[in-house]
């Protein structure tokens, strides 16, 4: 007669221990990739919020520096200059936007010199709806400072994390 031994110590794992484990290792997978592309995410915008405030904080200082020295503003809109600023009588100087580009323009008035035209914002950053309002002062005395607002943008509108566009506002006085 032949005996049949049945092998009791099998090894190796069950179907529901390896779909468990697989089920777990998903989920695993699935929390920690989600993880990863918040954190990503996270760190795009950050990056173009920063962008757009370091532009902003250069162009005020910089219009902070070159307002301050005006003695007189001449409010000549509807032109595109909208004012054009005399810091003494040698030259004068206007903010324009070109092509999403927030221009200086200094021209040189007495002495023949060349005309100097700089760029405020970065390759980066687009300067939309530039408004320069000459403000009086409590006493009635006319343009005594410049009510200066426009708007930042960065990136593309379809993509929500490297997208940004914020309105600044300022008032700069002259001494």
């Amino acid at each position: 007669m032949i005996k049949y031994i049945k092998n009791t110590k099998t090894k190796g794992f069950s179907l529901i221990e390896t779909l468990a484990y697989i089920f777990i290792t998903a989920m695993l997978l699935t929390t920690i990739s989600s993880l990863l592309m918040s954190n990503f995410n996270i760190r795009r915008q950050l990056k173009t919020s920063s962008l757009i405030y370091d532009d902003a904080r250069f162009i005020m200082t910089q219009l902070n520096n070159k307002i301050h020295s005006v003695t007189i503003i001449d409010d000549v809109r509807p032109d595109a200059k909208q004012i054009v600023f005399y810091p003494n009588g040698s030259n004068d100087f206007s903010l324009q936007v070109e092509n999403n580009n927030l221009i200086y323009r200094e021209s040189v008035q007495v002495g023949g010199g060349s005309p100097t035209e700089l760029t405020f914002n970065s390759a980066k950053t687009r300067v939309e709806n530039l408004v320069l309002t000459p403000i009086t002062d409590s006493n009635g005395t006319p343009n005594r400072g410049v009510l200066i607002q426009f708007n930042l943008s960065t990136g593309n509108v379809s993509d929500p994390y490297g997208y940004a566009n914020e309105e600044f506002q300022t008032f700069i006085s002259l001494r």
